[in-house]
């Protein structure tokens, strides 16, 4: 009798599984990617709670990008591309989705690429300093000539994408003649893409200053399409059935709060600097990101056993 592990039993899972329509290989590759990303969301949780429960700091900053200037700064950079790449990567159920994440992927990395100001008379900053844990003396021409040459990278890793995809269909098409999986939603999501890094590329030549100060218009960006992503979800679930009401509700609600807690920001950042002991805007971040992880883990555990 075969068992698990062996390779008639191996062999035979897979041809059943490709008999019914699902691939393994896709199937595991998909869950990866989204396990993957729960992974990286939580990473930068602990580099975070391990910075401010330190000896001699005992106490967390204004927000979490100010952690830019801190220990987390390599982990807060690492994470955040990885994130964006996965979310370019990963395959939406619908156009609008997949437009949405992808947008939200694009963001990411800009959200470390384009690092907050250092808040000189944010909270905890002076104990970490004093504790050598914040990185204040770090020369403004050095911060300034990396986001210059992150951003720059990052363009060109755009153009090369959307190039690669563009000659892999022509390769394609030139051999097989036809481009079956090249669907509407493919073509419309390369040509965002696309539009998205001639943007990218007027915004660096003509208004760099602008840009680099864009931190929060970015983060908002990022956090506006995942909001719409879980929209998309809801919408589609409930209108066209993609989904069981359960869940179309679920992700309903996530787009409403993760909505509120954006407008929230807005209202309250200028003002009231002392609320909840200065860490307001750190809050409100935890709460979005909270909230994403929510939405990724219920579409993990929905999506589990097939692909999109």
């Amino acid at each position: 009798m075969a068992k698990l592990g062996d390779p008639v039993f191996e062999h035979a899972t897979v041809d059943a599984d490709r008999a019914s329509g699902h691939d393994v290989a896709a199937i595991k590759t998909y869950r990866y990617l989204r396990l993957g990303m729960l992974v990286a969301a939580a990473t930068l949780g602990f580099a975070i709670v391990e910075e401010g429960t330190r000896s001699h700091v005992d106490c967390f900053l204004g927000s979490i990008s100010g952690y830019y200037y801190t220990p987390v700064h390599p982990v807060f950079i690492g994470v955040m591309v990885v994130i964006g790449a996965m979310l370019v990567a990963i395959k939406g159920t619908t156009v609008v989705e997949d437009a949405c994440l992808s947008l939200a992927g694009l963001m990411a990395p800009l959200v470390a690429f384009i690092p907050a100001t250092d808040d000189k008379t944010s909270v905890c900053r002076s104990p970490m300093l004093a504790a050598g844990r914040y990185e204040s003396s770090r020369d403004s021409r050095v911060i300034g000539a990396s986001i210059n040459n992150n951003l720059h990278a990052l363009l060109f890793a755009g153009y090369l994408a959307v190039g690669l995809v563009v000659l892999a269909a022509l390769i394609q098409w030139r051999v097989k003649g036809s481009l079956p999986e090249w669907t509407t939603g493919t073509w419309v999501g390369l040509g965002i893409g696309l539009g998205v890094l001639l943007l990218a590329s007027a915004l660096l030549h003509w208004s760099y200053c602008r840009l680099v100060k864009g931190h929060l218009v970015v983060a908002l960006l990022m956090f506006l399409f995942l909001a719409l992503a879980a929209g998309a979800n809801c919408a589609y679930g409930l209108i066209r059935g993609h989904t069981k009401r359960v869940y179309a509700y679920i992700y309903g609600l996530i787009a409403l709060l993760m909505a509120a807690a954006g407008v929230l920001f807005l209202l309250e950042r200028g003002d009231n600097r002392s609320t909840l002991g200065g860490h307001l805007l750190l809050w409100i971040e935890a709460v979005e990101i909270g909230l994403f992880i929510v939405f990724w883990t219920t579409q993990t555990v929905e999506r589990w056993d097939r692909t999109v």
